[in-house]
This record gives C-alpha cells, structure tokens and sequence, in this order.
C-alpha cells in the first residue's frame, strides 16, 4: 500500500518533465535576461512572443476614423479603433531599462509597449495608469487603453532559441605533487 503514493509522485514527476520538454516556448524571466546579457547577447537581437491575446483600443472622432490605421468598428454611436496582438506575435526589444523592456510587436515610431518585471520574475505589459483593469499606453500618436485580459500579458521566447548559446566546458584533471628527488 506505501508504493502507490511513491508511485503517483514519480508519474507526476514524470508527467511534469515531459509536458516541459514539449513546450515550444518559456516565459522570459530576470534571471535569463542576465545570462543573456552575461554571454554578449544584445537583447535587441532576441526574438521575443506575447503570451496571450491583447488588445488596444480607442475611441475616435469622425475626422479620425480617415487616418486610424488599427480594425475601426461602430459601437454604440461611437467609432472605435482595435489594434489586435494575437497570442504569440513576435515582437522586438527596442530599449532596455534595468526592470523593463519595452517591445515592439510592429514596425513605427513609438509602437512599442512596456514589459515590467513582476513579483514572479517575469516581464508583464505595463501601462501608464489602470482604471478598472483598463491600462492607458502611450502608442503610436496617442492613447490606448489595454481592454480587460490584456493585463495579464507575460513576455515569452522560444526555448530552442534562447538555449542556443554556444558553450564550451572542460573538467581540470587537477594536480599532483610530484616528490622532489
């Protein structure tokens, strides 16, 4: 009877290393940023995911609706521009600060969104100010609010990508005295 909890603990275990080995992608952590940079790896060159779907959205005028460049649809009266990032869009670092990146998801001036570092040591999207889990970004010209779910945003990479460091390993066979004569 005391194998059976040994025996469902190591199918656990077991379960555990094989759903991680088959994951594509792994959450983008402080700890990886500093071995990243400790190898000479310029973060700009690291090729970074959005973990889930997140959207922005703002309300426009009827003069703005000419120049929006993100989906526009009619709601309740209003016009509304969306920009969509869907679940894993590859996206850019474009600065680097010491608790932040901020990343770019596509090409322009000022279209890039903070990643701050949370209590769980990943890289969050962040914004100006929340107001009922709707975060203000400054994107692009103006202001969008991130809608409810974007919040929860975490930065990822591709395992297979940033293991790719080159490394090279030797074990000193040590030494021995050698009596002198």
């Amino acid at each position: 009877m005391k194998k059976k909890p040994i025996f469902n603990m190591l199918l656990l275990i077991v379960m555990m290393l094989l759903g991680s080995a088959c994951s594509k992608s792994i959450y983008f952590t402080q700890v990886m940023k500093y071995q990243v940079e400790d190898h000479g790896i310029d973060l700009r060159d690291v090729q970074f995911y959005n973990s889930r779907k997140f959207i922005l959205q703002r309300n426009l005028t009827i003069e703005e609706t000419k120049v929006a460049q993100g989906k526009i649809r009619f709601e309740n009266g209003q016009f509304i521009e969306q920009i969509i990032i869907k679940k894993n869009t590859p996206g850019v670092c474009e600065e680097i600060e010491p608790n932040a990146l901020m990343i770019s998801f596509e090409t322009g001036e000022n279209r890039n969104l903070k990643f701050v570092l949370n209590t769980k040591d990943n890289y969050q999207i962040s914004a100006l100010d929340w107001t009922k889990k709707y975060g203000r970004v400054a994107y692009d010209t103006t202001y969008y609010y991130i809608i409810p779910g974007g919040e929860k945003t975490l930065l990822k990479v591709k395992k297979d990508d940033i293991y790719k460091i080159d490394r090279q390993e030797r074990i000193a066979p040590g030494r021995k005295v050698i009596p002198s004569s």
